[in-house]
């Protein structure tokens, strides 16, 4: 009986010990591969700690550590085998980082490293420890600062309901875009009332939560539905909460520090309850703890693991390098922007439209010209970027055609339109500026490489094929505009006239710019 249980014991001690071995396992492939693209790995960290809305960063890769600990008794009953077909998802990560490298787009490559360290251990570690693993390795995407692309449309939402209960609430609002006015004062929704830091804080919450109180999929899933609906609704709330405050105090209440202090107040209050409804129908995960003697893993080791390893080390290394030797290259110089040769009777004239101007930074050259025909005046504007940089990057959230934080301009309407630009049907994007004094009418897009676009994303894509084909990288942003005191609608032939006839010169002067 005495041997039988000091065999149980060491059995269980065995376990215990090969368990921790392949959780430690997992853990150095996450620590090589961001270790690998350190750069992209500082680059997300710097992101938590200068940003609010994603500091829940820095929580990931230790609650990651605790879910693979806590998961080591299941890892030591799954023998580790090579899956070699995972070293192509392992190529596709690497391949995925390298377009987002060339076409400075944070966000992939960050995705990129992060998917690469479940493919890894998927290729090194096989598919019986991936299946155990699945939803900590999937936990480790909320390590990505991604969701600001949310920001408009939650922006929107935000504001049609503040101002909707508002006025069921008895108080006038007179609403212009995200920027409202009632007897007590103005107001506006900005990217920090947009709700998306509540949303995504609640989302991991949720997510870390159901995996750890239930073990019914189904109970899973509603829980993370309802971490997505709740924030939502809650920032509805919130926002008119301390409109109405402010309103009833007569602006003495839920404005300034304590604005802040009231929505993190409310959006906790809203979390604690969320969870304590959620621990009413709790599952109790106890441990699933392997029986000693009722399967024994082989004693194989990693040995058999080293080469499918050492080609994994090898595939994801390789990227850096390529990246650098396509963008080597010396700084191209200073960018000279001539002027637009005209068309079809517009002339130039040296009154502009407006003294308005984008709130944009990091351009190689700027420049800026009006011109008139049979009495309509249109001005274009064109921020050019090449030889781009992390600080200097044409396609960036700081860059926009009117910031919130900008005092004297604000955009009260934004669109999108499919127009003639120089005999092209081209997509862009339209907006309505104003300082209070005067309005004008929009059109935006980009120009990469000979390409037109208003999308962000397919702008991204042009740049790095652009630089694939040692194009170069040169991406400008293209503005027209004019004064929309009628109205945005009779604004809108000046526009149309000028782009159709105009456009055709704007890309050779881009074309010409970036030749040199």
């Amino acid at each position: 009986m005495h041997a039988d249980q000091q065999l149980v014991s060491q059995l269980s001690l065995d376990l215990s010990r090969r368990g921790a071995v392949r959780a430690s396992a997992v853990a150095a492939i996450l620590v090589i591969i961001f270790a690998i693209y350190w750069k992209t790995t500082l680059a997300m960290a710097t992101v938590w700690a200068t940003s609010q809305t994603f500091a829940h960063g820095f929580v990931v890769i230790p609650v990651f550590l605790f879910l693979l600990w806590r998961r080591k008794s299941e890892l030591a009953a799954v023998e580790p085998k090579p899956f070699w077909p995972a070293l192509a998802g392992v190529i596709a990560a690497g391949i995925l980082w390298l377009a987002g490298q060339l076409a400075h787009a944070a966000v992939v490559t960050e995705f990129a490293i992060v998917a690469m360290v479940p493919l890894a251990v998927l290729a090194v570690l096989g598919t019986g420890v991936v299946r155990v693993l699945a939803i900590p390795l999937a936990f480790l995407f909320f390590a990505v600062p991604f969701g600001e692309f949310l920001m408009p449309t939650m922006m929107d939402w935000t504001a049609d309901f503040t101002v909707l209960a508002l006025r069921a609430s008895g108080v006038p609002v007179l609403r212009e875009g995200n920027y409202f006015s009632i007897p007590s004062g103005n107001w506006s929704i900005v990217e920090g009332c947009s709700g998306v830091r509540y949303l995504i804080a609640s989302l991991m919450v949720g997510c870390l939560y159901a995996y750890l109180t239930y073990r019914s999929p189904l109970r899973r899933a509603a829980f993370i539905a309802a971490s997505l609906v709740v924030p939502i609704v809650a920032n509805w709330l919130r926002a008119y909460m301390i409109v109405m405050i402010g309103h009833l105090s007569d602006n003495q209440l839920a404005v300034g520090v304590d604005h802040l202090v009231y929505g993190w107040l409310f959006f906790g209050i809203v979390i604690a309850l969320m969870l304590w409804v959620g621990s009413l129908w709790r599952e109790d995960d106890a441990p699933q703890s392997t029986a000693p003697g009722s399967e024994v893993p082989s004693r194989s080791g990693f040995r058999p693991l080293m080469p499918v390893a050492l080609a994994t080390l090898v595939i994801a290394a390789i990227w850096q390098p390529l990246a650098a030797g396509i963008e080597r290259r010396a700084d191209s110089g200073a960018v000279h922007l001539g002027s637009i040769t005209l068309q079809q009777g517009w002339t130039t004239t040296t009154a502009p439209v407006s003294t308005w101007r984008p709130d944009l930074s990091g351009a190689k050259a700027e420049t800026q010209e009006t011109f008139v025909r049979d009495g309509r005046s249109v001005t274009v504007y064109i921020a050019f970027f090449r030889d781009q940089a992390d600080e200097s990057k044409a396609i960036t959230a700081s860059n926009e055609l009117v910031s919130t934080k900008n005092n004297q301009w604000k955009e009260v309407r934004v669109g999108r339109a499919t127009v003639d630009i120089g005999g092209a049907a081209t997509n862009v994007r339209t907006a309505v500026v104003t300082n209070n004094l005067v309005r004008l009418a929009v059109w935006q897009w980009y120009w990469v490489d000979g390409h037109l676009t208003s999308s962000e994303y397919m702008a991204k894509l042009y740049e790095a094929l652009s630089v694939v084909l040692g194009h170069g990288d040169a991406t400008a942003w293209v503005m027209v505009y004019t004064t929309a005191t009628d109205g945005y609608v009779k604004s809108e032939p000046a526009l149309q006239e000028f782009s159709s006839t105009m456009g055709g010169a704007i890309n050779a002067a881009l074309e010409q710019a970036a030749s040199k």
